[in-house]
């Protein structure tokens, strides 16, 4: 008879089912720091039990991949018959839950009075706080988090800004996926909580609202009026009962509880308050008070607190004109730090920035027009349209380079352009940056107001209409990127469609310049190259490297990484030349080196290819919403990774889909569609 802590592992490994000792994916608590969390004890409590557990033969150990626990398999223990039957009478000792908080939360602060409350909301599935600005909402989303976490909780937190869209909260809740049904899928018993729902721009309110729609367990809060609300429970956050307010207060202050009752209970009202100051009046308006006295209070801080109330989102310190006065604002309890920087309390900032003009805007517009980077294009772009400027000529000038890396904000931005006065341009300019961000449902309506057949045609390709034809009039940049797109709409290992070489025979360039003839020639060459790869036709496709090492060098790059692509194609996993190329495709860098890791997978066994896989990391976010060719890779990653179950299938394979779709790769997209659905 086993006793102690043998007695309390076999009872635990008990309680799961006989399947699993031979599943590919299994529980965290079947490992040792699943189980060392679950029985409360340092993780080296538990070497020496279950060694003797082993020894015994009443556990077996193996190496399995653990559900949510990263793509490498960890050691992992299950009960044996001759355990269960030792177990008998146990009593299994009781779950110490631990959950874990992912995301971007606020920092931890003492909340006062709001336990009741905490308790009352943890357990809402649906619900929406909402509540004036200062009222306590982020504060009490961190305390129901808190709680939830004790109880054994996943819980992952963001905060809206408006120029983030869903895609951006999903980063910030610490996921890799831009697809909502990887996402989903992935959060399942999950608690996920979007703190400052009222920034949302209008242009990226209608993911949202489908998103969290369909999310099993979603907390919120929101300032009136609140922007979602059907199917969410709806709780207006109280002020703190005087009892509870007056331990805000210092000590020695004889009229605590008078000032409670004139600031009404609310906790940053409390916190500014200055017992040199007035008071308002019983039942005046909190807002009026920060105006006539907060305010007030200022000398040469208000040339920050200005600055800040017209910004839209946080920013860092030191892109402030009046950075110095920072610290006063602080010692005022008038700010809020994120990790992207600081911005006021919205309950001054409401205030104050209703006491500015867009000639003031107009000034920081010019301000930040001598910042450089992306989040100083986007405020000085905010500021211009605030100002009732001229954007559509800066919208077009920066719309490239923050395509790039703040699609969401441009996006909002163009929106709000549009709103105000619509051009032809701007829904041209909306169109294309909807397509690059495979939303064809926006992309379809900007198109309605315009006449742009080339968009037409990119925009039938992202609805999955893979029989579009070419237009007549193509140019050679579209006829080589739609060879380029045909060559890789497909899943990994099935046949190119046939219509590529037919693509590249309709290139003109007998108009072309001798450089630029060049560089079309080249790029020819490597689409041939890559179809008689995919064809097995090695003697084309050595005649079109020799061509272009006439054109080169032995030792051009791409010369050489062509050389590779199809040493690889031609060799088999058992040659003993085959783990030299493996060697020679990961010491490289970039697109073109993954796109030859990749290839790799087709030669290999399950377990040689899984290996392989693991060592092949995604392209970089940035380059994924750059580039349509770092799409298309991510996509052919996710699907191997859903393929050879290293991570989880389901969610892999939807991100891929999203990929694809977005990529502009119909073919792809459809037939791992009907691959996800027979993982369902």
């Amino acid at each position: 008879m086993v006793t102690g802590p043998e007695a309390r592992i076999l009872a635990r490994l008990a309680t799961f089912p006989s399947s699993l000792n031979s599943a590919w994916d299994v529980p965290r608590e079947l490992c040792l720091p699943g189980l060392s969390e679950y029985l409360g004890v340092v993780r080296s409590a538990l070497h020496a039990p279950l060694n003797e557990l082993v020894k015994k033969k009443l556990i077996t150990e193996r190496k399995a991949h653990v559900i949510g626990g990263g793509s490498r398999r960890r050691k992992v223990y299950h009960i044996t018959e001759a355990g269960r039957a030792e177990c008998e009478g146990i009593e299994a000792p009781s779950a110490k839950k631990v959950g874990e908080l992912f995301g971007k939360p606020p920092n931890q602060t003492l909340l006062r009075g709001r336990d009741l409350l905490i308790q009352e909301l943890k357990d809402k599935k649906k619900l929406i706080l909402t509540g004036l600005p200062g009222i306590g909402k982020t504060s009490l989303l961190r305390g129901i988090a808190d709680e939830l976490v004790r109880n054994g909780k996943i819980v992952r937190f963001a905060t809206m800004e408006s120029f983030k869209d869903i895609v951006e909260i999903f980063s910030d809740w610490g996921l890799n996926f831009s697809s909502e049904t990887a996402v989903l899928n992935s959060t399942k018993n999950e608690v996920l909580i979007i703190d400052e729902l009222q920034e949302i721009s209008l242009r990226h309110l209608g993911r949202l609202e489908i998103f969290v729609g369909k999310a099993e367990h979603v907390i919120m809060a929101s300032r009136a009026p609140l922007p979602i609300s059907e199917g969410f429970e709806i709780i207006d956050v109280p002020p703190l009962e005087v009892a509870d307010a007056v331990d805000l207060l210092p000590p020695h202050l004889d009229n605590r509880e008078l000032v409670v009752q004139r600031l009404g209970g609310h906790p940053l009202a409390l916190q500014m308050h200055d017992e040199n100051s007035d008071l308002p009046e019983a039942g005046a308006d909190l807002q009026e008070w920060v105006k006539d006295v907060v305010l007030s209070n200022l000398g040469d801080e208000i040339k920050v607190l200005d600055e800040l109330s017209l910004l839209p989102v946080p920013v860092p310190c030191e892109f402030l004109q009046h950075e110095q006065y920072l610290l006063e604002l602080d010692d005022f309890a008038l700010l809020r730090w994120f990790e992207s920087g600081v911005e006021l309390h919205h309950l001054v900032r409401n205030v104050r920035s209703t006491m500015l003009s867009k000639q003031d805007h107009a000034a920081a517009a010019n301000y930040w027009s001598q910042l450089e980077g992306d989040l100083a294009r986007l405020v000085e772009m905010h500021h211009v349209l605030s100002s009732g400027g001229d954007v559509e000529s800066l919208l077009i000038r920066n719309a490239e380079s923050l395509m790039v890396r703040s699609s969401a904000g441009l996006a909002a931005l163009i929106g709000d352009a549009i709103f105000r006065h619509p051009t032809p341009s701007l829904h041209r300019m909306a169109a294309m940056v909807a397509i690059e961000r495979g939303e064809d449902d926006i992309a379809s309506k900007h198109l309605s107001n315009i006449d742009a057949p080339d968009l037409e045609y990119s925009l039938s390709l992202l609805q999955g209409n893979f029989e579009v034809e070419v237009p007549d009039d193509a140019d050679l940049r579209l006829l080589l990127s739609e060879a380029t797109r045909r060559l890789d709409d497909r899943l990994p290992g099935n046949n190119a469609n046939s219509e590529v070489i037919q693509l590249l025979e309709k290139i003109d360039i007998s108009s072309v310049d001798a450089e630029m003839k060049k560089v079309v020639l080249v790029a020819i060459a490597h689409i041939r190259h890559a179809w008689f790869v995919s064809e097995g036709n090695w003697d084309d496709a050595r005649y079109i490297r020799e061509n272009l090492e006439s054109l080169s060098h032995k030792e051009d790059p791409q010369l050489k990484a062509m050389n590779l692509r199809a040493e690889i194609a031609q060799t088999s996993q058992n040659s003993p030349s085959f783990e030299k190329l493996i060697e020679s495709a990961f010491s490289r860098t970039g697109l073109r080196a993954k796109m030859l890791q990749l290839s790799l997978l087709e030669k290999c066994d399950s377990s040689r290819a899984e290996s392989i896989l693991k060592k092949i990391e995604l392209p970089s976010s940035d380059s994924q919403l750059n580039l349509t060719s770092a799409r298309r890779i991510a996509a052919m990653i996710w699907y191997y990774r859903a393929k050879y179950k290293t991570h989880n299938p389901f969610s892999s394979m939807a991100e891929a889909i999203s990929l694809w779709k977005t990529s502009l790769c119909p073919n792809a997209a459809k037939d791992a569609t009907e691959l996800m659905h027979q993982l369902i």
